[in-house]
C-alpha cells in the first residue's frame, strides 16, 4: 500500500490586490483582528508605491512579522525583492501563513509569476488571490478609464472579490456592481463589505490557487504614468487649511493621498489622513511609536513641484510656494 503523501510544509501566501485606495489595508486590519480565531500566526509582506511607507505603521504589532518590498511597485521592484521578502518570512519561523499586500498599481499577473517561480515554490505556495474593489468608484462608469483597465485585470485573477464601501450604495447599485464584476470574473466568490468579510479561515483551508490559475496575456506596466510625491512636514500645520488642501486636490491628478500630520491646534497628537477619488478623512492616530509626519501623493503624471509648493504653503514661515493653479 502506498504511503500517504507528506503534508505541504511550504508557507501559504495570500495575494491581496486592488486599486489605489480600494480598502486593502482596511481588510488586512480586519483579518488581523480575526487571525486568533484561525489558530494560525500571520506574517505580512508589504509593498507600497513610493518611497515612504504609510500603511506599514497602521498594521504594526509587536508579534507580527512585517517585511517590506522596497524599490517601487512589486511588479517592477528588483527581481529578487519579493523572493527575499517571502524567504525572510519563512526563515523567521514566526508565522504560519503570509499575506502579500501588493501596491494598488501592481499588475497581478507579474506578481503571480514571481510567487510561482520554481525557485520560490520550494518555500511558499500561492494560496489565493483576494482583490478589493471600491464599489462606489467602480459603479461610476465615467470615472478613471485607464485605472479601470488595471482594476479589471486585478479582478480577473481573483478567487475572492471584496466589494468595499457597499454601505454607500443602494441595494440596486450594489447588485449592478456585482453583475459588472461577474462579467469580468464569473467564478470568483464576492463579498460585500462592510456587511461581510472574506473568511480568512476558509481561504486557508481551501485548495491552493496556484494550480488552478490560467495564464492570461500580460497587460504590461499599465501604471508607468503614475508618479508619487513624499513630503515630510517640518512643523504642525493649521487643520482647516490642511483639510481645505485635501478637499481641493484634483481627483484626476491626485488619485491617492495618505500620510500622517500634526496640527497647530493639538501639536501633541498625530493624525492619519487618507484620500481617494476626491474623498478624504482625517483621524487621530493614537498608537505608539508615532511615525514621522509625511504626505504621500500618487497620480498619473503627477506634477511634484506643484504639489510640493502647495504643501510648503501650509507650513507657517515657509515660502508660500505654488497655488492650485500652479502659479507663484
Amino acid at each position: 500500500m502506498a504511503s500517504d503523501p507528506s503534508p505541504d510544509q511550504r508557507l501559504p501566501v495570500i495575494l491581496l490586490t486592488g486599486f489605489l485606495g480600494a480598502g486593502k489595508t482596511t481588510l488586512l486590519l480586519r483579518w488581523l483582528r480575526e487571525a486568533p480565531a484561525t489558530g494560525l500566526r500571520p506574517g505580512i509582506v508589504m509593498n507600497e508605491f513610493g518611497s515612504e511607507s504609510v500603511d506599514a505603521p497602521l498594521i504594526a504589532r509587536p508579534d507580527l512579522p512585517v517585511v517590506p518590498v522596497d524599490g517601487g511597485c512589486v511588479c517592477c521592484a528588483p527581481d529578487d525583492a519579493l523572493d527575499r521578502a517571502c524567504r525572510e518570512l519563512v526563515k523567521s519561523g514566526r508565522c504560519d501563513y503570509g499575506v502579500l499586500e501588493a501596491s494598488g498599481l501592481a499588475d497581478p499577473d507579474s506578481v503571480i509569476d514571481q510567487l510561482t517561480d520554481p525557485d520560490l515554490l520550494s518555500a511558499v505556495r500561492l494560496q489565493a488571490v483576494v482583490t478589493v474593489l471600491d464599489a462606489l468608484w467602480y459603479g461610476r462608469a465615467e470615472e478613471g478609464g485607464g485605472e479601470r483597465i488595471l482594476a479589471r485585470r486585478q479582478l480577473q485573477f481573483a478567487q475572492v472579490v471584496a466589494l468595499s464601501r457597499c454601505d454607500l450604495l443602494s441595494a440596486g447599485e450594489r447588485d449592478a456592481v456585482e453583475a459588472a464584476v461577474r462579467e469580468v470574473n464569473p467564478s470568483a466568490r464576492i463579498v460585500r463589505m462592510p456587511f461581510g468579510l472574506p473568511d480568512l479561515g476558509e481561504i486557508l483551508r481551501s485548495p491552493p490557487a496556484g494550480a488552478t490559475l490560467e495564464p492570461e496575456p500580460s497587460a504590461g506596466h499599465a501604471h508607468l504614468r503614475f508618479r508619487s510625491l513624499a513630503w515630510r512636514f517640518p512643523a504642525p500645520v493649521d487643520r482647516p487649511a490642511f483639510e481645505a488642501f485635501l478637499a481641493a486636490l484634483p481627483p484626476r491628478e491626485v488619485v491617492r493621498v495618505k500620510g500622517f500630520v500634526r496640527f497647530r491646534q493639538s501639536p501633541g497628537k498625530l493624525h492619519v489622513f487618507q484620500g481617494v477619488h476626491g474623498r478624504h478623512l482625517v483621524d487621530e492616530y493614537p498608537a505608539l511609536p508615532h511615525p514621522d509626519p509625511v504626505a504621500v501623493l500618487i497620480g498619473p503624471d503627477l506634477d511634484a513641484d506643484r504639489f510640493r509648493g502647495m504643501l510648503r504653503a501650509l507650513v507657517p514661515g515657509m515660502r508660500p510656494g505654488l497655488t492650485l493653479s500652479g502659479q507663484m
